[in-house]
């Protein structure tokens, strides 16, 4: 009876361990800018095909694949290190009689840092070092591949509705130095409705149809990489990303999402420039100007909410 019941206490041993190291890399105080964290996210957006503002009415279509990876380590009640990795995959078509072709762009990101939070929980200081990785990785990594940022954000807790958010985010992108300065209030005014974010990369107006089951709103995005070209001369395509859009958060579980956003483009043209300059290229045809058009992505995640009970 005793070398029954053995197997049975080992294994049992064994899920309360996994469980208290799972606690262990799950603080439910850290977030980026929202009240939430995606331990794992994997999504691919397309936006709908479109024209380039060319005289041949070439056609466009692209698409982005991203997968999200974030591990934070709490030291103590105070201090998280956290480590992301983020990937895309931009892949663009252009339609045409003469030149067909579809290309991809590629991009791999490490964050790298320390969340601070003040014992008297009114501060919160998050800094990151994110190395990068970006190109069409036609050719052997070089230099040209490697990319240097940081971001810095500071969180004033007013009270636990309301908070304010400022910070800066850097960027050496293939066409120089990139500094976004960042500002955001989270503001939860009801049970149900709230807002968060930080402008002017992303924030959200989100609204619980059902509680901890069915979450809708509206969404805005702004998010401009570089990416090298592997020719002779390393020059570069620049995607400055805006959008507008309405999104569905569906909790299929407490932790497991299902997510759909759909959107319209603002000024949206993956271009190809000069290296080091922001000089606009013609001989890439793929990556010249487009017209705006909708899109639509879709996604799951594992994500940990800290509103949820």
């Amino acid at each position: 009876m005793g070398n029954a019941l053995l197997p049975k206490i080992k294994y049992m041993a064994v899920c309360v361990r996994l469980k208290l190291l799972f606690l262990l890399f799950i603080p439910f105080s850290f977030s980026f800018a929202q009240p939430y964290v995606d331990i794992i996210n994997t999504s691919a957006q397309s936006v709908n095909t479109t024209y380039y503002k060319d005289t041949l009415k070439s056609k466009n279509q692209t698409n982005n694949y991203y997968l999200n990876l974030t591990v934070p380590l709490v030291i103590d009640s105070q201090n998280t290190i956290i480590l992301r990795f983020y990937g895309e995959q931009l892949q663009s078509t252009i339609k045409n009689n003469l030149y067909p072709e579809t290309n991809n762009l590629y991009s791999t990101l490490l964050f790298l840092g320390l969340q601070h939070e003040t014992k008297n929980k009114k501060w919160k200081t998050l800094g990151l070092v994110m190395p990068k990785l970006s190109s069409d990785f036609k050719n052997p990594i070089s230099t040209y591949d490697m990319q240097l940022g940081g971001y810095g954000l500071v969180t004033y807790v007013h009270n636990p509705k309301l908070k304010i958010k400022l910070g800066l985010y850097y960027n050496r992108d293939c066409f120089g130095n990139f500094f976004v300065p960042l500002a955001g209030v989270d503001w939860r005014i009801s049970d149900r409705f709230q807002m968060y974010g930080v402008l002017p990369t992303s924030y959200r107006l989100e609204f619980a149809l059902i509680k901890q089951k069915l979450y809708a709103g509206f969404a805005f995005k702004s998010y401009t990489r570089s990416y090298r070209i592997s020719d002779a001369n390393h020059n570069y395509v620049k995607n400055a990303e805006l959008q507008a859009k309405l999104f569905v958060d569906v909790y299929i579980k407490k932790r497991f999402v299902l997510f759909a956003e759909f959107g319209r483009t603002i000024n949206y043209s993956p271009q190809a420039y000069e290296y080091g300059t922001k000089t606009e290229l013609l001989s890439y045809p793929i990556y010249t100007k487009i017209q705006d058009a909708f899109l639509v992505q879709a996604g799951l995640a594992y994500r940990i909410r800290t509103d949820f009970k």
